[in-house]
Protein backbone atom coordinates (compact mmCIF):
# COMPACT_ATOMS: atom_id res chain seq x y z
CA UNK A 1 0.00 0.00 0.00
CA UNK A 2 1.33 3.27 -1.11
CA UNK A 3 1.18 5.79 2.01
CA UNK A 4 1.81 9.91 1.82
CA UNK A 5 4.20 11.69 3.82
CA UNK A 6 2.10 13.83 5.91
CA UNK A 7 4.69 16.45 4.59
CA UNK A 8 4.11 16.03 1.39
CA UNK A 9 1.46 18.23 -0.51
CA UNK A 10 -1.58 16.80 -2.42
CA UNK A 11 -0.22 15.67 -5.97
CA UNK A 12 -2.29 15.82 -9.33
CA UNK A 13 -3.77 12.30 -8.91
CA UNK A 14 -4.89 12.78 -5.44
CA UNK A 15 -8.78 13.58 -4.95
CA UNK A 16 -9.84 17.01 -4.59
CA UNK A 17 -9.79 19.56 -1.62
CA UNK A 18 -13.02 21.28 -2.52
CA UNK A 19 -16.45 19.66 -0.13
CA UNK A 20 -18.63 20.09 -3.57
CA UNK A 21 -16.32 17.76 -5.93
CA UNK A 22 -15.85 14.78 -3.52
CA UNK A 23 -18.97 15.30 -1.50
CA UNK A 24 -20.20 12.21 -3.05
CA UNK A 25 -16.97 10.12 -2.76
CA UNK A 26 -16.77 6.75 -0.49
CA UNK A 27 -13.70 6.73 1.69
CA UNK A 28 -12.23 3.96 3.79
CA UNK A 29 -10.57 4.79 7.53
CA UNK A 30 -7.20 2.23 8.68
CA UNK A 31 -5.88 2.58 11.87
CA UNK A 32 -2.93 0.66 13.56
CA UNK A 33 -3.60 -1.71 10.06
CA UNK A 34 -7.75 -1.84 10.70
CA UNK A 35 -9.46 -1.23 7.28
CA UNK A 36 -13.16 -0.17 8.10
CA UNK A 37 -15.50 1.37 5.52
CA UNK A 38 -15.89 2.47 3.17
CA UNK A 39 -18.30 5.86 4.60
CA UNK A 40 -19.72 9.10 2.93
CA UNK A 41 -17.56 12.07 3.76
CA UNK A 42 -20.39 13.33 5.89
CA UNK A 43 -19.82 9.87 8.05
CA UNK A 44 -16.00 10.72 8.29
CA UNK A 45 -17.02 14.42 9.24
CA UNK A 46 -19.61 12.84 12.00
CA UNK A 47 -16.55 10.18 13.58
CA UNK A 48 -14.54 13.09 13.83
CA UNK A 49 -17.01 15.60 16.17
CA UNK A 50 -17.69 12.66 18.10
CA UNK A 51 -13.73 11.84 18.49
CA UNK A 52 -13.75 8.14 16.64
CA UNK A 53 -11.75 9.20 14.26
CA UNK A 54 -8.72 11.57 14.36
CA UNK A 55 -6.94 13.99 11.93
CA UNK A 56 -3.76 11.59 12.32
CA UNK A 57 -5.78 8.68 11.14
CA UNK A 58 -5.90 7.24 7.14
CA UNK A 59 -8.41 7.62 4.67
CA UNK A 60 -8.62 6.16 1.19
CA UNK A 61 -10.71 6.17 -1.97
CA UNK A 62 -9.34 2.66 -3.38
CA UNK A 63 -7.54 0.95 -0.18
CA UNK A 64 -3.96 1.32 -2.65
CA UNK A 65 -3.07 4.65 -1.99
CA UNK A 66 -3.69 6.56 1.72
CA UNK A 67 -3.57 9.71 3.36
CA UNK A 68 -3.88 11.56 6.83
CA UNK A 69 -7.28 12.59 7.96
CA UNK A 70 -5.31 16.15 8.16
CA UNK A 71 -4.15 16.61 4.76
CA UNK A 72 -7.63 16.25 3.39
CA UNK A 73 -8.70 19.65 4.94
CA UNK A 74 -12.61 18.98 2.91
CA UNK A 75 -13.35 15.80 5.42
CA UNK A 76 -12.47 18.40 8.38
CA UNK A 77 -15.48 19.79 9.97
CA UNK A 78 -15.57 23.34 10.24
CA UNK A 79 -16.45 23.18 14.28
CA UNK A 80 -12.84 20.95 14.56
CA UNK A 81 -11.35 23.66 12.42
CA UNK A 82 -12.64 26.33 15.11
CA UNK A 83 -11.81 24.72 17.89
CA UNK A 84 -9.27 27.18 19.23
CA UNK A 85 -11.64 29.99 19.69
CA UNK A 86 -14.36 29.90 22.84
CA UNK A 87 -16.90 30.05 20.26
CA UNK A 88 -15.68 27.48 18.40
CA UNK A 89 -15.32 25.10 21.48
CA UNK A 90 -18.84 25.68 22.39
CA UNK A 91 -19.96 24.73 18.61
CA UNK A 92 -17.92 21.79 18.82
CA UNK A 93 -20.09 20.67 22.13
CA UNK A 94 -23.20 21.54 20.18
CA UNK A 95 -21.91 19.55 17.61
CA UNK A 96 -21.52 16.66 19.35
CA UNK A 97 -24.89 17.00 21.25
CA UNK A 98 -26.34 16.97 18.14
CA UNK A 99 -24.47 14.27 16.44
CA UNK A 100 -24.49 11.32 19.11
CA UNK A 101 -27.88 9.55 18.48
CA UNK A 102 -26.43 7.22 21.65
CA UNK A 103 -27.71 10.14 24.05
CA UNK A 104 -31.14 7.79 25.41
CA UNK A 105 -28.13 4.70 26.47
CA UNK A 106 -25.08 7.00 27.88
CA UNK A 107 -22.98 5.16 30.04
CA UNK A 108 -22.95 5.26 33.68
CA UNK A 109 -21.15 8.48 35.45
CA UNK A 110 -19.55 6.61 38.20
CA UNK A 111 -19.24 2.81 36.70
CA UNK A 112 -17.06 0.03 38.72
CA UNK A 113 -13.06 0.46 38.07
CA UNK A 114 -13.03 -2.58 35.90
CA UNK A 115 -15.39 -0.94 33.21
CA UNK A 116 -13.28 1.87 33.80
CA UNK A 117 -10.27 0.25 32.46
CA UNK A 118 -11.94 -1.30 29.77
CA UNK A 119 -13.19 1.89 28.24
CA UNK A 120 -9.46 3.61 28.45
CA UNK A 121 -8.83 5.04 24.92
CA UNK A 122 -10.29 4.81 21.21
CA UNK A 123 -11.77 1.09 21.10
CA UNK A 124 -14.58 1.67 18.44
CA UNK A 125 -14.01 1.51 14.88
CA UNK A 126 -16.23 3.96 12.88
CA UNK A 127 -19.48 2.28 11.89
CA UNK A 128 -20.95 1.70 8.56
CA UNK A 129 -23.81 4.49 7.78
CA UNK A 130 -26.40 1.65 7.66
CA UNK A 131 -25.61 0.36 11.12
CA UNK A 132 -25.69 4.13 12.35
CA UNK A 133 -29.23 4.41 10.77
CA UNK A 134 -30.58 1.31 12.47
CA UNK A 135 -29.66 2.74 16.13
CA UNK A 136 -30.93 5.93 15.01
CA UNK A 137 -34.58 4.24 14.49
CA UNK A 138 -34.35 2.50 17.69
CA UNK A 139 -33.20 5.78 19.60
CA UNK A 140 -36.49 7.59 18.11
CA UNK A 141 -38.41 4.35 19.30
CA UNK A 142 -37.00 4.80 22.83
CA UNK A 143 -37.15 8.14 22.92
CA UNK A 144 -41.20 8.35 22.03
CA UNK A 145 -43.45 9.49 24.94
CA UNK A 146 -45.22 6.63 27.25
CA UNK A 147 -48.62 6.00 26.54
CA UNK A 148 -50.79 8.12 29.35
CA UNK A 149 -51.85 4.44 30.62
CA UNK A 150 -48.43 3.02 31.51
CA UNK A 151 -48.31 5.45 34.46
CA UNK A 152 -52.26 4.06 35.73
CA UNK A 153 -51.05 0.86 35.47
CA UNK A 154 -47.91 1.05 37.74
CA UNK A 155 -47.57 0.16 41.36
CA UNK A 156 -49.22 -3.38 43.11
CA UNK A 157 -51.89 -3.40 42.43
CA UNK A 158 -54.55 -6.83 43.52
CA UNK A 159 -56.19 -6.82 40.31
CA UNK A 160 -53.31 -7.04 38.02
CA UNK A 161 -52.31 -10.81 38.58
CA UNK A 162 -56.20 -11.54 38.22
CA UNK A 163 -56.11 -10.27 34.99
CA UNK A 164 -52.95 -11.79 34.23
CA UNK A 165 -53.94 -15.27 35.51
CA UNK A 166 -57.41 -15.05 33.02
CA UNK A 167 -55.16 -13.40 30.44
CA UNK A 168 -53.00 -16.29 30.67
CA UNK A 169 -56.09 -18.81 30.13
CA UNK A 170 -57.20 -17.57 27.45
CA UNK A 171 -53.99 -17.86 25.49
CA UNK A 172 -53.96 -21.32 26.35
CA UNK A 173 -57.48 -21.80 25.01
CA UNK A 174 -56.30 -20.34 22.24
CA UNK A 175 -53.38 -21.74 21.22
CA UNK A 176 -54.87 -25.01 21.73
CA UNK A 177 -57.59 -24.00 19.20
CA UNK A 178 -55.22 -22.55 17.00
CA UNK A 179 -52.95 -26.31 17.27
CA UNK A 180 -52.94 -26.82 13.33
CA UNK A 181 -52.30 -23.37 12.40
CA UNK A 182 -49.33 -22.53 13.99
CA UNK A 183 -46.46 -20.71 11.93
CA UNK A 184 -44.10 -22.88 11.10
CA UNK A 185 -41.38 -20.31 10.69
CA UNK A 186 -39.10 -19.31 7.15
CA UNK A 187 -38.70 -21.80 4.62
CA UNK A 188 -35.22 -21.05 2.92
CA UNK A 189 -35.79 -23.76 0.58
CA UNK A 190 -39.38 -23.47 -0.49
CA UNK A 191 -39.65 -21.65 -4.19
CA UNK A 192 -40.73 -17.89 -4.76
CA UNK A 193 -44.47 -17.38 -4.26
CA UNK A 194 -46.85 -14.93 -2.62
CA UNK A 195 -46.70 -14.17 1.10
CA UNK A 196 -43.58 -16.74 1.17
CA UNK A 197 -41.71 -16.77 4.31
CA UNK A 198 -38.29 -16.19 3.83
CA UNK A 199 -37.22 -14.10 7.04
CA UNK A 200 -33.26 -14.24 8.08
CA UNK A 201 -32.45 -16.96 5.23
CA UNK A 202 -29.54 -16.26 2.30
CA UNK A 203 -30.74 -15.60 -1.39
CA UNK A 204 -27.95 -14.06 -2.24
CA UNK A 205 -27.52 -13.27 -5.99
CA UNK A 206 -30.23 -15.87 -6.32
CA UNK A 207 -32.48 -15.63 -10.13
CA UNK A 208 -35.56 -14.25 -9.13
CA UNK A 209 -36.33 -11.97 -12.22
CA UNK A 210 -40.24 -11.64 -12.03
CA UNK A 211 -41.22 -13.74 -9.44
CA UNK A 212 -44.26 -13.21 -7.88
CA UNK A 213 -43.19 -12.06 -3.97
CA UNK A 214 -46.47 -10.11 -3.37
CA UNK A 215 -46.56 -9.78 0.23
CA UNK A 216 -43.56 -12.24 1.21
CA UNK A 217 -42.22 -11.99 4.69
CA UNK A 218 -38.38 -11.27 3.88
CA UNK A 219 -37.44 -9.09 7.14
CA UNK A 220 -33.38 -9.50 7.08
CA UNK A 221 -33.28 -11.54 4.14
CA UNK A 222 -29.97 -11.37 2.44
CA UNK A 223 -30.78 -10.81 -1.06
CA UNK A 224 -26.88 -9.01 -1.79
CA UNK A 225 -26.62 -8.82 -5.94
CA UNK A 226 -30.02 -11.01 -6.28
CA UNK A 227 -31.56 -10.92 -9.58
CA UNK A 228 -34.79 -8.77 -9.11
CA UNK A 229 -35.90 -7.24 -12.57
CA UNK A 230 -39.30 -7.00 -12.78
CA UNK A 231 -40.05 -8.78 -9.72
CA UNK A 232 -43.77 -8.59 -7.65
CA UNK A 233 -42.58 -7.26 -4.09
CA UNK A 234 -45.98 -5.22 -3.40
CA UNK A 235 -46.40 -4.91 0.44
CA UNK A 236 -43.45 -7.68 1.06
CA UNK A 237 -41.99 -6.93 4.09
CA UNK A 238 -38.71 -6.10 3.67
CA UNK A 239 -37.02 -4.48 6.71
CA UNK A 240 -33.48 -4.78 7.29
CA UNK A 241 -33.29 -6.77 4.07
CA UNK A 242 -29.81 -6.53 2.37
CA UNK A 243 -30.22 -5.53 -1.20
CA UNK A 244 -27.07 -4.19 -2.03
CA UNK A 245 -26.03 -4.39 -5.74
CA UNK A 246 -29.43 -5.70 -6.49
CA UNK A 247 -30.83 -5.43 -9.78
CA UNK A 248 -34.36 -4.29 -9.20
CA UNK A 249 -35.34 -2.87 -12.61
CA UNK A 250 -38.95 -2.58 -13.39
CA UNK A 251 -39.53 -4.20 -9.59
CA UNK A 252 -42.91 -3.83 -8.05
CA UNK A 253 -42.36 -1.94 -4.56
CA UNK A 254 -45.43 -0.78 -4.16
CA UNK A 255 -46.26 -0.29 -0.51
CA UNK A 256 -43.36 -2.62 0.74
CA UNK A 257 -41.71 -2.13 4.20
CA UNK A 258 -37.80 -1.08 3.44
CA UNK A 259 -37.75 0.57 6.76
CA UNK A 260 -33.53 -0.01 7.58
CA UNK A 261 -33.03 -1.88 4.48
CA UNK A 262 -29.44 -1.94 2.70
CA UNK A 263 -30.13 -0.80 -0.89
CA UNK A 264 -26.72 0.54 -1.61
CA UNK A 265 -25.67 0.68 -5.47
CA UNK A 266 -28.82 -0.96 -5.71
CA UNK A 267 -30.47 -0.67 -9.42
CA UNK A 268 -34.02 1.15 -9.08
CA UNK A 269 -34.75 2.35 -12.47
CA UNK A 270 -37.88 2.60 -13.34
CA UNK A 271 -39.12 0.54 -9.78
CA UNK A 272 -42.51 1.47 -9.02
CA UNK A 273 -42.26 2.63 -4.85
CA UNK A 274 -45.15 4.28 -4.69
CA UNK A 275 -46.47 4.31 -1.24
CA UNK A 276 -43.21 2.18 0.05
CA UNK A 277 -41.65 2.69 3.42
CA UNK A 278 -38.08 3.88 3.23
CA UNK A 279 -37.23 5.24 6.62
CA UNK A 280 -33.91 4.62 8.18
CA UNK A 281 -32.81 2.73 4.10
CA UNK A 282 -29.38 3.43 2.61
CA UNK A 283 -29.53 4.22 -1.02
CA UNK A 284 -25.72 5.16 -0.94
CA UNK A 285 -25.20 5.39 -4.58
CA UNK A 286 -28.39 3.29 -5.79
CA UNK A 287 -29.66 4.60 -9.39
CA UNK A 288 -32.64 6.12 -9.23
CA UNK A 289 -33.34 7.08 -12.57
CA UNK A 290 -37.37 6.58 -13.24
CA UNK A 291 -38.09 5.17 -9.95
CA UNK A 292 -41.49 6.36 -9.08
CA UNK A 293 -41.72 7.57 -5.26
CA UNK A 294 -44.85 9.21 -5.24
CA UNK A 295 -46.32 8.75 -1.45
CA UNK A 296 -43.06 6.60 -0.59
CA UNK A 297 -41.53 7.40 3.07
CA UNK A 298 -37.92 8.86 3.48
CA UNK A 299 -37.71 10.04 7.11
CA UNK A 300 -34.04 9.95 8.13
CA UNK A 301 -33.43 7.50 5.10
CA UNK A 302 -29.87 7.84 3.35
CA UNK A 303 -30.02 9.32 -0.18
CA UNK A 304 -27.67 8.32 -3.30
CA UNK A 305 -25.81 11.60 -2.63
CA UNK A 306 -25.20 10.24 1.07
CA UNK A 307 -27.35 13.35 2.46
CA UNK A 308 -29.69 11.95 5.56
CA UNK A 309 -33.09 12.42 4.08
CA UNK A 310 -35.19 14.92 7.22
CA UNK A 311 -37.98 14.02 9.13
CA UNK A 312 -41.73 13.18 7.70
CA UNK A 313 -39.84 13.49 3.99
CA UNK A 314 -42.47 12.27 1.38
CA UNK A 315 -42.11 11.47 -1.59
CA UNK A 316 -38.37 13.35 -2.23
CA UNK A 317 -35.53 13.14 0.05
CA UNK A 318 -35.60 16.68 2.02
Amino acid sequence: MNHDNSNNPPGPGDPPLETGAGRHELWYTRRDDQVCGPYPQRSIGRFLILGRLRPDDEVSLDRDTWWRIDQRPHLIPEELQNAHTPEGRERLEQARLREDERRRERRHDDPPPEIRERRKGDRRCPESPETVSHRQQWAEILERPSPPWTQWVRGPRPWIAGGLAVAGALALLIGFGLAFERDTGPDCDAPPAPGINWNYCDKAGADLRAADLTGASLHSTRLAGARLHGAHLADADLRFADLSLAGLENADLAGANLTGADLIRARLVDASLESANLAHANLTGAEMSGARLDHARLDRSIWTDGRICARDSIGTCN
